[in-house]
């Protein structure tokens, strides 16, 4: 596998179309060929091709609850757009994490965004999100988000 350090993460080329991103924090999987992002100041970083944008993000959820976590998720994604939010639903990643997953969607009831948050037991928080600008290439982003979401890993 081929490696690349490039920054504050390193990627290596997984041979099937997609590449893993590892940072000191986490590892993702994304579409060989996306661009990433520099991680900003408040741990976010943003994963981007012409067919749309991902992004994870990386926070403490010491002392917070689900419903507390959703509210200040809505509060920053109203100000980047339109669109309503969906009620969460809690689960488990198949690694034992417990998760809250959402959408926003449009006056169609279709998604334009969707976010997955993980919890470890350090109340620490990995929160995953995708951007749906181009009905087109709906079905591209949804696989390329659902194989972050399978091969995200918290470290």
């Amino acid at each position: 596998m081929a490696l690349a350090t490039l920054g504050d993460y390193e990627a290596i080329d997984l041979k099937d179309g997609f590449v893993r991103v590892n940072t000191k924090k986490y590892s993702v999987e994304i579409p060989k060929g996306w661009e990433v992002g520099e991680e900003t100041g408040f741990g976010q970083r943003e994963y981007v091709s012409k067919k749309g944008e991902m992004s994870t993000m990386t926070g403490s959820a010491v002392n917070r609850t689900w419903d507390q976590l959703y509210q200040t998720s809505l509060f920053f994604i109203r100000r980047s757009g339109a669109g309503e939010p969906t009620p969460y639903k809690l689960s488990k990643s198949a690694k034992g994490l417990d998760v809250m997953s959402f959408e926003m969607v449009n006056d169609k009831k279709q998604p334009v965004s969707k976010y997955v948050i993980f919890k470890n037991d350090k109340s620490e928080i990995l929160a995953l999100s995708v951007k749906i600008k181009d009905r087109s290439v709906e079905k591209d982003l949804e696989k390329a988000f659902e194989r972050m979401v399978k091969t995200a890993e918290m470290k």
